[in-house]
This record gives structure tokens, C-alpha cells and sequence, in this order.
């Protein structure tokens, strides 16, 4: 590349005659056209301010609103009389595609430039995509003197934008911040961007830690026990083609191995006579070993397994414990490995299951349960129990109540007859479990009386009101007893429209509303226990 040095003394001489100072072979034409010098057409060149061997303009990218100046225009008129009166661009393109980028302007000493207009924004990659490639813009530009007939020349030129080395740019930077000893790492890629077109970059570190290595874009390697440190601090790097470098600071954990440790009770009790299970669970600092975990037991009686899970976070102790181990205490151990490469460790805790006896099932709400009723009456109630170990548990069975019936889910019901008065009868019940070769049982035995049932009665009927008037209210209260002391309700079967009763208060009332309820109007109570009724006929005589 060349800095201004073709046709130098012509641009000298140029501005000499501009400023009245002297220059070889050159005429200073007086002001105006005073002679008869035949009108010639002007033509010029371009002193670049930057330019290449072939006589093309240069122009660095990353210009934008600067007003640049790229270079003089010279300019040549074989008629003395003629001065340049006006330059302008008639067109720049870039492969054949109109641009925008550069004006003509003249100085106060009259020198014509080519100069940057401050709205252009000159960028390679830019004017690069845009332009198939190309860079290169042709400037065709008109040269106008102030002769009588404004003669015109054409001057071509060519500008070339040129490409200026920029930064590249990190996109992804994301590593692991916290590693472990003894496991083999690998970050995901490293990437990152670069405006300038085509290059290649270096990735690099003059800090690693030496576990670790560059792989092309990634970090990979395995750090052992000797490169544990909360706080292992590096730099990346990364090189342009054209030297122009970036770099990136990351601090990472590289963590120290953990025991594993056992998590919740160390001791179980289980049934006797019964297929049981204890899930032992155990935790480890480090996740990542769960993968690698190996558990195992150690004194294991033998009617018990120990099966390890596959998730690495727990075992499992089964068995069946006949009535022989009643009491006794099962101790035996379970002891972790990690097999952390270089470093593993260990954890190992002692377990202990005692026997329980087979607890018989329980009664639990026969002190409610209903031992003497009346004739007539229906007799219900629902026989509950337990287990407190959870068996299943089934009734039976015997009962010289000849009316009561019993199913197999506790249920009693029925009603006794007139042929029942003064009966008694015992009924025994037995609830067992189901637990192999030592069911328990236990029962409950009790007595139902029937009595004799007497109907209510009513005691005033005698007295009741049997008369109305059309448009007044009336009302009579009934008094029941009952020698049993029984629940009763109170209905009036039948009963002119007008009447209505209060089941609660024995009490009917009405108004007859008109003359068409004159006369005698029928009317039957009735009062009912759980067994019997008694009714009372009587008419309401109605009158105006």
C-alpha cells in the first residue's frame, strides 16, 4: 500500500496556482475568458490519500459520519481561459449496485476532494455480503468548466473498502463451577463469534491447572485428591488470525470426596409369623457416586435377604420370622462403598430387628351394644374391632336368639315377636386373625330380654273439641302416654282439608274457609311406638 506520493508534484503545483505561488509549467490564467483560446473539455485524476500499485483508492472499514477525506481531484483543462466551475458524482456503485457512500466538496482554496459522507457507514463484512463478495466501488464523476459552453469531461475512479482486523467475541463461556476428585470431566463447548470474514482462532490458557486440558473448544480432564481447592482459578484466551486477542477468568470448585451416611432409624421391630421388609436408606455428598455405590450386609441371619437397589440410594432387608425368634434381637451390618476412583470411602452401621409376639384382635365398642328391648321393636346394631397388628381378621359365631340375625361383618338385626315376651337369650361372638400357625382369638358374650310392648294411649280424647265455625280457627292439643316410655309419632290419617296437625306437638288446628265444609267433618288420629299404634274416630261438627 502507498501513502500519497503519485503525482505529488502535480497536486503540489495544483494548490500553488491556487495560492498565487509558482510552479513550474504551469500558466496563470487571468480571471474570466478574455481570449479566443478554442473551448477544450477539462479531465483530471485522483491523488488518493491511500492507495495500492494499480492506482485504486483505499478506504479502511469502521468509518461512519467522519467526513473523511480520501483524495484530491486534479484537474487538467487544455484552454487556459477555463476555470473548473463544478465537480460532481454521477455515480458510485459496487458491483453493479448503487451506493451511497462518498460526495465531492471543495475547500476555501478552491482544492475538489472526494470525501466520506458523515451519514455512511462503511463496514467490510457489510458492503462484502451485500455485494457478492465484492468491495470495490467505481466512482464516475462529471467535470464542468465556465467556458460559454460548459464543456464536460468524465473522470473514473475506483475506491476499495478494505478490511481492518476486529475482536472476535465470546457466545458461550458456561462451565461446571463445581467438580469432584476422581471423576472425569468434560465442559460443553466453548464457542464464540468474529465479524471479520474467513480466519481461524486459538483457543489457549497460560494458567491451566495441569488436570485439565483444551480439546479443541473444551475442557476435559480428571482431577485427583492432590488437586482438591475450593478456588481453582484460570484464564482462557482466544487469537484471532490477525493477533487481536480476548480472554475470559473462571474460578471452579474442585471438591473433595464425602462419605456416604446412613439416613433414618437403625431399628425395626417385626412380627412374628409374618413375610416382612425394611427399606435401609443412606445419602452421599457427592451424587455423582451414587452410580458407583455397592452396599452390603454382613451377620445377616438366614431366613433374611439384603438386595441393594439399582438407584444407588437404598437397600432392602425381607424375611420371614417364625414363632422361634419371638423376643429375640436380629443384629447384622450394612457397610457403603463409593468406589471413587483414587479415593474411595466406606461407611458401614450396625441394624437391629426384634420380634414381636402375635396381640389378638379387640372389641371395640361392645359396651354399646343393646341388651334388652319391647316386642315388636327392630333391634340393629353394628359390632366393630381391631387388629393392632394389622392382621386381617374374621367373626363367628353362636346364638340361641332365635329372632336375631348376625352376618360376617358385624351386623345384628331383628325383631321379636309376641311369642319372644319375656325371652332371654345369650350370643357369643369371636373375632381371630389371620396370622400363620398362631391365630388369636378373643370373645365377647352377651344377653338380649325382650319385654312386653304397650301401646300409647290417649289420655283426654275424651275431651276433644268436636265443633267449628267457617271462618274461625280451631285447634285441639292430644295427651299420649306411653307405658313403655317409647318414641311415638303422632299422623292423622284422615282429616277434612281445612284441619292440619303438628306431628311434634300431638295438636291439629285449621279454619274451615267456607259454607261447603258444613257438617260433619271425619277426623282419626293415630299414636305409634316401635310396635304398636293406637287410633282415635271422632268428627268435627262445622257450622256458620
Amino acid at each position: 500500500m502507498i501513502i500519497k506520493n503519485k503525482h505529488i508534484i502535480d497536486y503540489i503545483c495544483i494548490l500553488a496556482v491556487i495560492t498565487s505561488m509558482s510552479c513550474d509549467d504551469s500558466s496563470i490564467a487571468l480571471p474570466g475568458n478574455y481570449t479566443d483560446n478554442e473551448p477544450a473539455n477539462p479531465s483530471g485524476y485522483m491523488n488518493w490519500v491511500i492507495f495500492d500499485e494499480n492506482d485504486v483508492g483505499q478506504l479502511p472499514e469502521n468509518l461512519q459520519g467522519t467526513n473523511t477525506i480520501l483524495g484530491i481531484i486534479v484537474v487538467e483543462d487544455d484552454n487556459p481561459d477555463d476555470e473548473i466551475e463544478t465537480v460532481t458524482i454521477q455515480s458510485q456503485k459496487v458491483n453493479g449496485n448503487d451506493r451511497n457512500f462518498f460526495t465531492v466538496l471543495q475547500d476555501s482554496v478552491g482544492v475538489w476532494k472526494v470525501v466520506l459522507q458523515s451519514s455512511a457507514n462503511i463496514d467490510y463484512e457489510t458492503v462484502h455480503s451485500q455485494n457478492g463478495s465484492s468491495t470495490l466501488t467505481e466512482l464516475v464523476m462529471e467535470i464542468t468548466d465556465d467556458s460559454p459552453s460548459k464543456s464536460k469531461g468524465l473522470l473514473t475512479a475506483n475506491v476499495l473498502i478494505t478490511n481492518v482486523n476486529e475482536s472476535p467475541t465470546w457466545v458461550n463461556t458456561y462451565i461446571t463451577t463445581d467438580l469432584d476428585e476422581g471423576i472425569h470431566y468434560e465442559s460443553s463447548e466453548i464457542t464464540w463469534d468474529d465479524v471479520d470474514h474467513g480466519g481461524s482462532h486459538t483457543l489457549s490458557s497460560d494458567d491451566l491447572p495441569g488436570w485439565l486440558t483444551i480439546d479443541v473448544n473444551k475442557l476435559t480432564g480428571t482431577p485427583s485428591t492432590a488437586d482438591v481447592n475450593p478456588s481453582t482459578s484460570f484464564t482462557l484466551k482466544l487469537q484471532d488470525q490477525g493477533g487481536l486477542e480476548i480472554t475470559k477468568s473462571f474460578t471452579i470448585n474442585v471438591r473433595g470426596n464425602g462419605a456416604p451416611t446412613f439416613t433414618g432409624s437403625s431399628d425395626k421391630t417385626w412380627e412374628e409369623e409374618r413375610s416382612s421388609s425394611w427399606t435401609i436408606s443412606w445419602s452421599d455428598p457427592n451424587s455423582v457416586d451414587y452410580s458407583t455405590m455397592e452396599a452390603s450386609a454382613s451377620n445377616l441371619d438366614s431366613e433374611l435377604t439384603f438386595t441393594p437397589n439399582s438407584s444407588g440410594t437404598n437397600g432392602t432387608v425381607s424375611g420371614y420370622l417364625p414363632t422361634s425368634y419371638v423376643n429375640q434381637t436380629l443384629t447384622f451390618s450394612v457397610t457403603l462403598n463409593d468406589n471413587r476412583a483414587g479415593n474411595p470411602l466406606t461407611a458401614t452401621e450396625s441394624f437391629t430387628i426384634t420380634v414381636d409376639p402375635n396381640d389378638a384382635p379387640n372389641f371395640s365398642n361392645t359396651t354399646s351394644i343393646p341388651q334388652s328391648l319391647n316386642h315388636g321393636c327392630p333391634y340393629s346394631f353394628d359390632v366393630n374391632w381391631s387388629d393392632p397388628d394389622g392382621d386381617n381378621v374374621v367373626l363367628s359365631w353362636e346364638n340361641d336368639v332365635t329372632w336375631l340375625n348376625i352376618n360376617s361383618n358385624g351386623q345384628l338385626s331383628g325383631t321379636p315377636s309376641v311369642g319372644d315376651i319375656n325371652s332371654s337369650g345369650t350370643v357369643l361372638l369371636t373375632i381371630t386373625d389371620n396370622r400363620p400357625n398362631v391365630p388369636l382369638s378373643t370373645d365377647y358374650s352377651f344377653s338380649i330380654t325382650v319385654g312386653e310392648n304397650f301401646a300409647p294411649a290417649f289420655t283426654n280424647s275424651e275431651s276433644v273439641d268436636t265443633t267449628a265455625t267457617v271462618g274461625d280457627e280451631y285447634s285441639f292439643e292430644f295427651a299420649i302416654s306411653d307405658e313403655n316410655s317409647d318414641a311415638l309419632t303422632f299422623t292423622v290419617p284422615t282429616k277434612p282439608s281445612w284441619l292440619t296437625y303438628n306431628a311434634s306437638l300431638y295438636k291439629i288446628y285449621g279454619t274451615p274457609p267456607d259454607s261447603t265444609h258444613i257438617g260433619a267433618n271425619g277426623v282419626t288420629v293415630k299414636a305409634e311406638d316401635c310396635g304398636t299404634s293406637t287410633s282415635f274416630d271422632f268428627s268435627i261438627e262445622v257450622s256458620e
